[in-house]
């Protein structure tokens, strides 16, 4: 016997078949309203929504808040389900980073790096750090080597780990050192037609 959307049994005829303590009425629903934890942990996932590349904060939106298939996702955008599969993918550890990050309050850190940091160019290398997790990306936006860069980075972190006062950057820093290139975004090559997209 073949099952069709036609044939389905609405789940209120299935539990009237039963008896009370049989039937369905028992078990928790699967659509209750989210619990305050829930929607706090939602808004704290909006909130880093806008540090993701554009197209996979869309797919992030798509997926898990309007509840759309992968399938349905790669006809609106014109890819293929498994690229849809890896950006959600890719898209869940970056929130997961951002929401992991030490927080900083920017203008604070801007003082106390400068503060102790003799040199600006350490301090754009360690900001820039924070931001993009790419020491290619850092290099390029300062126009210099990647090798400097890390040099630099890992020589400022070393000397903060003298001073406890800086202990919340030491912290911060090894993070971002565990995760590099989490939120660097890499442009793929476009063949014959297809149109590359997501890139930031």
């Amino acid at each position: 016997m073949s099952w069709s959307r036609s044939s389905s049994i609405d789940p209120a005829d299935m539990e009237a078949m039963y008896s009370e303590e049989d039937g369905m009425s028992c078990m928790d629903s699967i659509f209750t309203e989210p619990s305050d934890d829930d929607l706090a942990q939602i808004d704290e996932v909006k909130g880093v929504m806008d540090l993701l590349p554009p197209c996979e904060a869309d797919f992030i939106d798509l997926y898990y808040f309007r509840k759309l298939k992968q399938t349905d996702i790669a006809l609106i955008f014109g890819v293929s389900q498994p690229t849809i599969c890896y950006r959600l993918a890719r898209a869940a550890s970056r929130v997961q980073f951002l929401l992991r990050r030490p927080s900083v309050d920017w203008d604070t850190m801007i003082n106390d790096l400068t503060g102790f940091l003799r040199d600006p160019l350490d301090v754009q290398i360690l900001l820039l750090m924070w931001e993009t997790t790419c020491q290619s990306e850092v290099a390029k936006r300062l126009g210099v080597t990647q090798g400097l860069v890390r040099h630099r980075f890992l020589r400022s972190v070393d000397k903060m780990r003298t001073q406890e006062s800086l202990s919340r950057y030491v912290e911060l820093f090894d993070y971002i050192t565990d995760h590099l290139n989490i939120l660097r975004e890499v442009q793929r090559p476009t063949w014959g037609d297809s149109v590359c997209y997501c890139i930031r």
